[in-house]
């Protein structure tokens, strides 16, 4: 599933657009499942923000959702994001398989996922350079992220992970720089890419967020899974000549620094403590 899921994100980053086209996408699913005891329970509890041509996403885009069933596994999704900036945070816990007498008692299992994108398109014009002036833009690419431990467990029943991509495309010669990130094996900060073009042109710049966390009954590493890239996947553009144009067909200014809301601080810390409400109500069901 998760490589599914950062493959689709990546074919859509890399397809071409429209001129004077952008976009903004936000998808959370939360879902906690419980199959015995019975009769069952199965809750998908999902929300997404999809807004095409729309000022509106160039303002900060929130979705949550929560699933929660009677044996106490639940899940948590959170996608912010705007022009030019992705959050996302998963989280899920779900109580210890076990048997009494030979029966069955917990059975089930819970995760969170968030998928987010943007894409928008730049004019190569300003500085009072001609058309045809050979020119150079610099992506910034500012990202970082928390995976709890253990994030992995062998047969899927336990799993974490958080995956950004960036991808800087000229729309006239479709020469393109581009990086994925993965939680699990980069450090988080800024990397830097570096594409070559001329005045007259137009550049498309995207990026996409994943981020999942599931556990299921199984599990025998941990009952509590959190990924969390709720920091920000930040995205900003150098121009090699001032002057030169670094606003978006959206009206985004990718030379600007994004602001830090103060909402995401506040509920960032709200997460926490739910997150740890809900380790310490697992650890007492084991």
């Amino acid at each position: 599933m998760k490589a599914l899921l950062w493959i689709g994100a990546a074919m859509w980053v890399a397809a071409p657009a429209q001129a004077q086209t952008w976009q903004l996408t936000g998808f959370v699913n939360a879902t906690a499942v419980m199959f015995t005891p019975g009769p069952g329970q199965a809750f998908y509890n999902v929300d997404d923000v999809y807004l095409l041509n729309d000022a509106a996403a160039t303002t900060m885009q929130q979705v949550q959702r929560t699933a929660v069933v009677d044996n106490g596994g639940d899940a948590i999704a959170r996608f912010e994001g705007e022009i030019g900036l992705l959050r996302g945070y998963a989280a899920a816990s779900y109580p210890v398989c076990c048997t009494i007498d030979g029966t069955v008692v917990t059975t089930g299992y819970a995760g969170g996922r968030v998928d987010g994108s943007f894409y928008d398109t730049i004019h190569v014009t300003g500085a009072g350079l001609a058309v045809g002036t050979p020119v150079r833009y610099e992506v910034d690419f500012d990202v970082s992220g928390h995976l709890s431990s253990p994030s992995y467990e062998s047969g899927g029943y336990l799993s974490a992970f958080g995956l950004a991509n960036v991808l800087l495309r000229d729309l006239t010669s479709f020469q393109e720089v581009s990086f994925s990130w993965d939680v699990s094996r980069d450090a988080g900060g800024r990397y830097t890419l570096v594409l070559d073009t001329v005045v007259g042109h137009s550049l498309a710049l995207s990026g996409a967020l994943n981020v999942g966390a599931s556990v299921d009954a199984y599990a025998t590493l941990g009952r509590w899974v959190e990924a969390d890239l709720g920091h920000s996947a930040g995205y900003s553009l150098r121009p090699s000549v001032a002057g030169l144009n670094t606003v978006g067909a959206s009206g985004h200014d990718f030379l600007a620094p994004v602001p830090e809301p103060e909402g995401w601080a506040l509920m960032a810390g709200g997460l926490l403590a739910l997150a740890l409400q809900r380790r310490a109500a697992v650890q007492r069901l084991v």
